[in-house]
């Protein structure tokens, strides 16, 4: 059998080389003479895969060779193959053979490739390989020593090398399969159509697929504008068999995420068909729903642009819809024409089998552009070069694309107590910023959601540190947000000194001190003699293991450490010597070092979650340390980690101490009575961190819990009203760790917020629980930091809702002076450094988070206040705040006073002060210099110039500020927070036009916009007019009253508008004299009928003799007068405000006796000469038949008429 196979093989070879090489028959038989034989055939039993051992030859003919027996030459992915090909084929007939690989970097120098095409992952190269020296591209196994390459090791070759033969090792298996990976959100493929992706009559649709998740719909594949096409729904395969996903078919049965399934879609058209999963039937499609859209629906996007709309999309929904995109890999995606006798003629196959570039094309040749998605293997691992990182050695990249996957690789030694990796890009400093995504797993590769870490690298840069990282290979893969050039990557790791020898050391034992421990050597001893070491054997898990000192004198500190003794004096950490708090939250669960450091002989040194082995400790002083004592303490795993042995909490009584680390899980409960108002778990003391969980009647965990409480720190407290009555679980949770805590779950009275409108401070770490607010409104928070902090961390968590915050205060800067600082030097080791200052300048701050959970971080705070806003941008309840900051080894800022709050300025109050600030000259306006030097951006002179006289007056620059358009939007600066105002705080402003401010509200919130207001602005009408100031359509300039609204016109001129006036025509102190003379002459009459009543014989007629004593005695005017009719010229005059009533009396002036003619004197009553007719102006009264009256002169008696104001008028 082996021999059949041999020939066999032998066979193709010559058939092969008869096709490759000069058909001259001679030719052909020379290359068989010398041809490449099989000498031996194997199967790997871990992958079942067939190897050949060829004879020597060059690494290219033996290249070839494997094209011909339908392989590749061999491609190793492990050490286990490596060993099996070494071990089964170096030695073969018992010669040393070495073995060529299908390794190289023939292609782009330094890049290496398996000849299958598969990516380059791992290796095992010898000793200073690959030397990469001149031609050697191509790598071989090494079956001798080679100098210091090892039997089994790798090393790199020219193609035909002279010095010793080479034999190539076949593989032949499936080769290389790669698959494509969508991200969901905007990944896909798209194939210009041709008419051979025509469908009708039936449709067959097949793709192996590997969802990440079942939620939602994600496309595999579509055609045109919502044309046929194959999907998943929730889970399920689904059809696209018209516009309406609502009446798609589905299958009855569904796919399991993350892990890959075979689906299909068969049917002929109006007969019917089914849906096949991984083989099974998975539910069948009726004739009605048997149809095949061609994808020309026409929906908006493609009927607005013009595009043809009828590509194939593979990962994504057609072109009239950008959404639904796959997520996760596919491959094997194949479209064909169903038959009635159960044939399928494919048109379409895509294997994706280029394994790299922007394009991918199917077996008849119609091509596809990738936009997005990255060539994987598939088990999901990127298909790109690994370059291998050596210990503190810088790679750069020349340049890399955005999206690009930079994968790198080091192998770690044992021992290594530190690695640190570094990447920065100094070209891209000063230009825009860019991020990159950094993963990084150990013993494999990473992904974007499969890795051990994630971190970004703010502006390219990024540094972080291990301790005790595990030796083995580490893989990390770098990701740049956009391109990016001259990438430089580090890894540093630095191994231990193994440690003495445990005869030199004290062993430490459970709970057992040990005593009369002293350091006690002169100033001058060397390091190590101001060191104890001890050890501590460990021989099964303890949640912590603790090494503390007490009692004595002097000053102890103490280290603890896995694998070797902690070294104090070890330069490289000389950050160990500050002192060291119990407090600090920097060391975690898989810390495998611990310092303490501080004050005196009282030290405590903690491990977490530690595995069984030895463990080193070592006490040190830099004076003296006497009569100490030294122990170790265990302390083991709790023994209610799972919910079945959760403890029972009894109420408002602490249950403690309590310890935990990552993935130490805690379980508790407390049983609520009926009718209790709230429920607290509080958990109080103690340092580190730590997370609680609550759930009624069952279990939580991180992904299912009732209630959370993420505060920072280990004080977390859960509370809420209204309970459920019955058994509440309590799940205790860290990620890193925690110590001393005490946890306490109480009943107590209903909690209700209540807020004021009044700013609530925030003490560091104290969290302020229940908070809860409408749609739209804000809540005021502030910090004061006593003194410059090394950051500000503001928390909301908890709750529901949707929530914004908002931090203004002042932060740190340093000024650097040109100069140097004077003396012997301020900087390290008396160096001279450029003098510095330290100030401060505003900052403000977003929160960035989802829902109620936000945060807001400020680095290097100033001291001072810190006034923080939090905005319901959707009605929220049950939230939590807290802040958190840490001070910096800074001295306080001096800040300057803080302004006066800006009082808001209507537009009149803007204007004058603009034209006070503006009008330099003090001449009352502003001229074009005066203006132009004010930059007023987008105004034109001549527009605000009304009246053209080249200079803008008061009036002139109110009529322009006080348009509604610029009223607004001056108000809205003014006011606006976050681009918001309520509508209440806006509308109570003072506008001097009219404005239906409910209108602006589009949104109903309450809440006015900046989009709002500009929106407003461009539809008001102005109603001011800075020239017209009581409104009445009367400008100043021509109303006789421009201060009142209800008068214009003052014809007779006597300070009385017309429409108040009497006789408008007639001055009110004429007739207000003619009045009282009239008056007066009435009481005359009425006294003279009086008297002349009861004497029948008196005469009636007049006689001269009695008039005088008639006109004193009855009427007393021996010593009065007349009032003055003149105008009341001197009220008119002081009045400045035309809309009061003056009073004829008010201007009254008792006039000289000699311009008063007494009325006895009427000697002008039988004056001859004819009266003069009134003025035709002069207006009078309209009496009964119609007629105008007027007496004139006023209080003469004598009457005049006319029938209209035209004509003259005549003497009644």
């Amino acid at each position: 059998m082996q021999f059949d196979m041999k020939a066999q093989a032998v066979i193709v070879l010559s058939l092969f080389f008869l096709s490759s090489v000069s058909p001259l028959f001679a030719s052909v038989e020379a290359e068989n003479s010398t041809g490449i034989e099989i000498l031996e055939t194997a199967v790997n039993p871990e992958n079942n895969h067939t190897y050949h051992l060829l004879s020597a030859s060059s690494w290219e003919d033996a290249a070839d060779a494997a094209r011909g027996l339908d392989g590749f030459l061999t491609t190793i992915n492990d050490e286990a193959e490596n060993q099996w090909v070494f071990d089964t084929f170096s030695t073969f007939d018992n010669q040393s053979r070495h073995l060529w690989t299908g390794l190289s970097d023939h292609a782009d120098d330094g890049f290496y490739k398996w000849h299958d095409g598969s990516p380059f992952y791992y290796n095992n190269w010898g000793d200073s390989q690959p030397s990469q020296g001149g031609d050697e591209d191509y790598v071989h196994i090494a079956s001798t020593n080679m100098g210091n390459i090892m039997p089994g090791s790798w090393n790199d070759l020219e193609n035909d090398p002279q010095y010793f033969p080479v034999y190539g090792v076949v593989e032949v298996g499936e080769g290389a399969d790669f698959s494509l990976r969508f991200n969901g959100d905007g990944d896909h493929i798209e194939v210009p159509h041709d008419d051979s992706l025509n469908v009708s009559g039936g449709l067959h649709l097949s793709a192996w697929v590997y969802p990440y998740s079942l939620q939602g719909i994600q496309f595999v594949t579509m055609k045109g504008d919502y044309g046929w096409g194959m999907y998943l729904n929730n889970g399920a395969v689904g059809y696209a068999s018209e516009y309406s996903l609502s009446k798609h078919p589905l299958s009855n049965m569904t796919i399991a995420a993350n892990q890959w399934s075979h689906i299909e879609v068969d049917f002929i058209e109006s007969v019917g068909g089914h849906f096949t999963i991984n083989g099974e039937h998975a539910g069948n499609i009726t004739a009605d729903e048997s149809t095949i859209p061609q994808g020309d629906f026409g929906s908006n996007d493609c009927f607005t642009s013009g595009d043809s709309c009828d590509e194939l999309y593979i990962a994504s929904m057609g072109a009239g819809c950008d959404c639904n995109y796959f997520e996760g890999m596919l491959d094997n995606i194949s479209i064909g024409i169903s038959s009635l006798n159960s044939t399928t003629n494919w048109i379409s196959n895509w294997t994706f089998g280029e394994g790299e570039g922007w394009e991918t094309s199917d077996h008849a040749n119609h091509t596809g552009e990738i936009h997005g998605a990255d060539w994987v293997m598939p088990d999901g691992t990127i298909v790109t070069q690994a370059v291998e990182l050596f210990n503190d050695e810088d790679i750069t990249i020349d340049s890399a694309e955005a999206g690009d996957q930079l994968l790198f690789y080091a192998d770690v030694e044992d021992m290594t107590k530190e690695m640190y990796f570094n990447i920065f890009a100094w070209s891209q400093f000063e230009k825009e910023p860019i991020d990159i995504d950094v993963y990084i797993s150990h013993e494999s590769i990473p992904s974007s959601w499969e890795h051990d870490e994630h971190f970004v690298a703010e502006y390219t840069y990024l540094w972080e540190e291990w301790n005790w990282p595990d030796a083995g290979t580490w893989w990390i893969v770098i990701i740049p947000t956009e391109d990016i050039e001259d990438l430089t990557v580090t890894l540093t790791w630095v191994v231990a000194d193994p440690p003495p020898a445990l005869s030199e050391m004290t062993e430490l034992k459970n709970s057992i001190p040990v005593t009369d421990q002293s350091i006690d050597v002169g100033r001058q001893a060397p390091l190590e003699d101001r060191t104890l070491y001890y050890y501590v054997n460990v021989t099964e898990p303890l949640a912590t293991l603790s090494v503390e000192t007490y009692g004595g004198t002097g000053n102890i500190n103490l280290g603890i450490s896995w694998l070797t003794v902690p070294d104090p004096f070890d330069l490289f950490n000389d950050f160990i010597f500050e002192e060291f708090e119990p407090e600090e939250d920097s060391q975690d669960s898989a810390s495998k070092m611990a310092w303490s450091t501080g004050q005196g002989n009282e030290e405590m040194a903690t491990l977490y979650d530690v595995e069984p082995g030895l463990y080193y400790v070592t006490a040190f002083t830099y004076g003296r340390a006497l009569d100490f004592t030294i122990k170790a303490n265990f302390a083991y795993a709790p023994d209610n980690v799972a919910p079945e042995d959760a403890i029972e909490l009894s109420p408002g009584i602490a249950y403690g101490p309590l310890s935990g680390y990552d993935g130490l899980l805690q379980y508790f409960k407390i049983d609520v009575p009926t009718g209790t108002e709230r429920l607290e778990v509080d958990l109080s003391e103690g340092y580190g961190e730590a997370t609680l969980f609550l759930q009624y009647l069952e279990a939580p965990d991180a992904a299912n819990f009732d209630y959370l409480s993420g505060t920072p720190g280990a004080g977390d407290l859960v509370g809420f009203n209204d309970p459920t009555p019955g058994m509440w679980y309590i799940l205790v949770y860290t990620e890193e760790i925690f110590a001393n805590v005490m946890i306490t779950a109480s009943f107590e009275d209903r909690y209700v917020w209540s807020y004021d409108g009044t700013p609530i401070e925030l003490f560091n770490g104290e969290e302020i629980s229940g908070i809860e607010a409408p749609e739209g409104e804000e809540l005021f928070f502030f910090v004061q930091l006593e003194e410059p902090g090394e950051y500000l961390e503001i928390i909301s968590f908890g709750g529901e809702g949707q929530l914004f915050m908002q931090a203004e205060g002042q932060q740190i800067t340093f000024n650097w002076d040109d100069e140097p600082n004077e003396g012997n030097g301020g900087g390290p080791g008396g160096r001279q450094m450029p003098g510095m200052e330290i100030g401060s300048e505003a900052v403000s701050v977003e929160s960035k988070g989802k829902g109620t959970e936000h945060s807001l971080f400020i680095d290097m705070p100033s001291n001072g206040r810190f006034d923080i806003t939090l905005l319901a941008q959707e009605s929220f309840s049950g939230v939590s705040l807290v802040a958190n900051w840490e001070y910096a080894d800074l001295p306080p800022v001096i800040l300057d006073e803080p302004d006066e709050p800006v009082d808001v300025m209507s537009c009149q109050e803007l204007a004058k002060d603009i034209l006070t600030q503006g009008d330099t000259d003090k001449d009352g306006v502003l001229s074009v210099r005066e203006f132009e030097s004010m930059d007023a951006e987008g105004v034109m002179f001549s527009e605000v110039d009304l009246n053209g006289d080249e200079t803008l007056e008061y009036r002139e620059v109110v009529q322009e500020l006080c348009t509604c358009s610029n009223e607004l939007e001056n108000m809205f600066a003014q006011l606006e927070n976050f681009d918001r105002v309520s509508l209440e705080l806006f509308s109570s402003q003072s506008f001097v036009n009219t404005y239906q401010f409910t209108s602006f509200d589009g949104n109903d919130d309450d809440q006015l916009n900046g989009d709002e207001i500009e929106l407003a602005a461009l539809i008001c009408e102005t109603s001011f007019d800075a020239f017209d100031g009581d409104k009445d359509g009367v400008p100043d300039d021509e109303d006789a009253f421009p201060n009142d609204p209800d008068e214009t016109l003052d014809t007779d001129g006597d300070g009385v508008g017309d429409n108040a006036d009497i006789a408008p025509s007639v001055a009110n102190d004429m007739i207000y004299s003619a009045g009282g003379a009239l008056f007066i002459m009435l009481i005359g009459v009425l006294v003279f009928f009086l008297r002349s009543g009861g004497n029948s014989s008196s005469s009636s007629e007049w006689e001269n003799s009695n008039v005088p004593d008639f006109d004193e005695r009855m009427l007393q005017k021996e010593d009065k007068v007349l009032p003055s009719i003149e105008p009341f010229e001197s009220s008119m005059n002081s009045s400045t405000d035309s809309s009061e009533q003056v009073s004829p009396f008010d201007a009254y002036k008792a006039p000289q006796n000699e311009n008063i003619s007494p009325v006895g004197d009427m000697s002008d009553l039988f004056d001859s000469s004819p009266p003069q007719s009134p003025p035709s102006a002069l207006m009078g009264m309209i009496d009964a038949s119609g007629q105008e009256v007027i007496e004139y002169p006023a209080g003469s008696g004598i009457k005049w008429i006319r029938t209209d104001a035209s004509q003259d008028w005549t003497q009644q």
